[in-house]
């Protein structure tokens, strides 16, 4: 009890001694670690397409999207309905609607939200029906999510696997110390050199199945940048623009750097020729998109038509690597298994009562 009144004590002098713009900054980090926050979160991503579809809907029956903000706002999640109240009170008070939307940034991805503020902002300058253009964008992002639970239900055997076998040295070492006292006097004393072996190789076997699981995450993901692309140019935007909205609302897009590139190659004046070749060398991925959008363009073709089946595809060739990632992963693990944990393991197991059998 002195113990927690100590570090609450701590806790408050830090606050109060801290400055608030270091406090302010420690602020997502705090609720990055929360667990809770997590949950909340993918509450408020689940209900997002939901959102989409309920303002589709509103300025189908001819409300402003100042109403249509208010009239859904009470229907959605605490943690959704709140800044939804606050864009429509921004929207009621004047401000422009990529403004207003900026109330959703602290609590909905970028690269979720960005389609959405497209498409608004472009009904917003032109008017017009959307309704076709925000149900793509509820399509898009309910398949985003479920492409991602695919990819996660697929590596999560393996993920479980590799905390279990990083667990399993400590928490056999616990409890041959609590049902012992002798393991840990022989473990301390004459073992240390044991000690030092198992958590080396703890760290290592540690390290290495990071680095196996790392290889089986998503990498950034060219087709919701088509995605969202496509969003803007159903809306009325130009390639060009559409992109340049993307990059604009979602810092944190996919692809983030090749397409600020491309942008910078198109304002300054290079021909769309060259821009896209340059895009294009990033990756044969990239090189079909460039060639698509240059084709289009030269012909006249219907350039939303052409991405939407490059998205798809896309998505495919992506779902069919994380499958095979996935069958991989155990394979892979094998390596770590063999080379750190078991050492690990017979270290801490069998080391102690071998050293007392020697004595």
């Amino acid at each position: 009890m002195t113990a927690l009144l100590a570090v609450a004590a701590l806790v408050l002098l830090v606050m109060a001694f801290a400055d608030h713009a270091r406090l302010r900054a420690a602020a997502p980090l705090a609720r990055r670690l929360d667990p809770r926050s997590h949950g909340r979160a993918r509450e408020r991503r689940l209900a997002l397409p939901g959102l989409v579809d309920a303002v589709a809907a509103a300025l189908a029956s001819g409300l402003s999207v100042q109403l249509a903000f208010s009239e859904i706002a009470p229907t959605l999640p605490r943690s959704l309905g709140l800044p939804t109240q606050h864009a429509a009170a921004g929207l009621a008070l004047g401000k422009p609607i990529d403004e207003a939307m900026r109330s959703y940034d602290s609590v909905i991805a970028p690269q979720d939200l960005a389609p959405f503020a497209i498409v608004l902002g472009a009904f917003a300058r032109s008017g017009g029906k959307i309704g076709r253009s925000l149900g793509r964008v509820s399509t898009l992002l309910r398949g985003r999510i479920a492409l991602e639970d695919e990819r996660a239900a697929l590596t999560a055997q393996g993920r479980a696997s590799a905390i279990v076998l990083v667990a399993l040295a400590p928490l056999g070492g616990l409890f041959f110390a609590v049902m012992t006292p002798e393991y840990v006097a022989v473990l301390f004393d004459r073992g240390r050199w044991l000690l030092i072996v198992a958590i080396a190789l703890e760290v290592a076997g540690s390290v290495w199945l990071a680095q196996i699981l790392r290889i089986t995450s998503p990498g950034a993901d060219l087709a919701s940048l088509l995605d969202a692309v496509v969003v803007g140019l159903d809306a009325g935007l130009t390639f060009e623009l559409a992109l340049a909205s993307l990059v604009a609302r979602a810092p944190q897009v996919g692809r983030l750097p090749e397409a600020r590139r491309l942008l910078a190659d198109l304002a300054l004046g290079r021909g769309p020729k060259e821009s896209f070749a340059a895009f294009g060398a990033a990756g044969p991925t990239e090189a079909r998109v460039g060639a698509l959008v240059v084709a289009a363009t030269r012909f006249g073709s219907p350039l939303s038509e052409l991405l939407v089946t490059q998205a798809d595809a896309l998505r495919t060739s992506d779902r069919r690597r994380a499958e095979a990632q996935a069958r991989r992963l155990p394979i892979l693990m094998l390596f770590p298994l063999a080379f750190c944990i078991l050492p690990a393991l017979l270290a801490i197991f069998l080391g102690p009562p071998l050293l007392s059998l020697l004595r």
